[in-house]
């Protein structure tokens, strides 16, 4: 029987916990949007940056890395299945786990998760790291992807409560699309003036989040966002929010952010703290331009 990404990732990452030293801190990646630009480059699948991101990000052997969502141009099972082959083959031994983005579905009103389940496998997955104090929390903030609809369900949010409940130190949500706020108020992500917003961003301050790690637009950024008691926002406190979306999929110049160019991030965990985003980026000419 052929196993998921998830179903492999799960397997290896079991593996490599065992070779921890709890007095040595690990490093994971954090990477998003590898997909090309469908009919405007007739790359339906990855960019050929991809594989220059995915080769460097092999090189830092980290424990893990967890992919933004926005594998592939659009979600139908052929693409998938290319996606999940070709990680297979550059990271043959590292686990990638991956949040579910707006172009991993078909492009329908409603969402449509069932080729991401066969392929890549889970849609919310949780890891758990005890020695290290850590947990990383795999949302899905996709409503509609034909719609370009974000946000979360009170469903999303009971699920998010529960993972919450007995969270360690070092916590970290991981989910494709960013906050409508700050320098990407105008990019397309959620709002945060719902009331299923305002609860996402009370829990995760009253559990101490330590990062959330968001894709979708196609560059770097990183926003201290903090909520106050009247719902209004403040920047440069709070949780820290990264936003890193350049691995490869058509890079975004309309909003000026930190770098607009191709990325990956990588953290450091300690039993006490978390460390990072270190940004990488120049990873050179791709031999093609679709993968």
């Amino acid at each position: 029987m052929n196993l998921t990404l998830h179903e492999r990732s799960e397997k290896l990452l079991k593996q490599r916990i065992k070779q921890l030293n709890p007095r040595d801190p690990f490093n994971f990646v954090f990477m998003g949007d590898s997909r090309g630009d469908g009919p405007n480059d007739n790359c339906f699948t990855m960019s050929g940056e991809f594989e220059l991101v995915l080769k460097k990000a092999v090189e830092l052997n980290p424990l893990f890395i967890i992919h933004g969502g926005d594998t592939v141009y659009t979600g139908k099972k052929e693409y998938l299945e290319h996606f999940v082959k070709v990680v297979e083959k550059i990271a043959s031994n590292i686990p990638m786990f991956v949040c579910v983005g707006n172009h991993d579905e078909l492009y329908l009103d409603e969402s449509n998760l069932e080729n991401f389940r066969a392929t890549i496998g889970k849609v919310h997955w949780v890891i758990d790291i005890p020695v290290f104090n850590f947990r990383c929390i795999a949302l899905n903030n996709v409503i509609s992807p034909k719609n370009k609809i974000y946000g979360f369900t009170d469903r999303e949010l009971n699920y998010l409560e529960q993972q919450l409940e007995d969270a360690p130190r070092n916590t970290v949500v991981a989910m494709h699309a960013q906050p409508n706020i700050g320098r990407w108020s105008n990019l397309e992500g959620f709002p945060v003036t719902t009331p299923q917003s305002q609860e996402f961003f009370d829990l995760i301050q009253e559990h101490r989040v330590k990062k959330v790690l968001v894709s979708h637009v196609h560059a770097y950024d990183e926003q201290f966002i903090r909520k106050n008691r009247n719902g209004s926002f403040m920047f440069g406190r709070g949780t820290d929010f990264v936003l890193s979306g350049g691995a490869g999929a058509p890079l975004d110049f309309e909003q000026p952010l930190i770098l607009n160019n191709y990325n990956f991030t990588e953290f450091f965990v300690s039993r006490y703290n978390i460390l990072g985003p270190l940004l990488w980026k120049d990873f050179g000419r791709p031999r093609r331009n679709c993968l």
